[in-house]
């Protein structure tokens, strides 16, 4: 939806096109975090949540630079972003019981990636109200 949502806005053609090349950067590093090799393991978990907070906030920066309803795209992608990273939080937390030392490690990683991306939809829906 982002990377959408770059192509067709109008405005800055090279601020655009450096988010339109981040989301699918991202996009590139989901798809390869969910092929069945990567596992459920709590660790890829994790990295998937890291992900898909990134991308919640990239999505979250660049909302302001829309007009509509590019947009309201890139507000929908940073809150689809938002509840990936928060389900997979959760996922990942109850998946590190038995990773033993790192355990403490990844539940401070999928915490951080849970509130980075609850910062995300937060600051987009503040946005969207102040638009009006």
């Amino acid at each position: 939806m982002l990377r959408e949502a770059c192509r067709t806005a109008p405005g800055d053609a090279v601020r655009l096109e450096v988010v339109g090349a981040l989301a699918r950067d991202l996009q590139a590093e989901l798809e390869a975090l969910s092929q069945p090799e990567s596992g459920s393991s709590a660790f890829s978990l994790v990295e998937t949540a890291l992900r898909c907070a990134d991308l919640a906030n990239l999505a979250a920066c660049a909302v302001p630079e829309f007009p509509e309803p590019a947009a309201s795209e890139a507000a929908a992608a940073a809150h689809l972003a938002a509840g990936a990273a928060q389900a997979l939080r959760v996922a990942a937390e109850a998946a590190t019981e038995s990773q033993g030392q790192l355990r403490d490690h990844l539940r401070r990683d999928a915490r951080g990636a849970g509130w980075r991306a609850g910062l995300a939809a937060r600051q987009v829906n503040e946005f969207l109200e102040d638009r009006g």
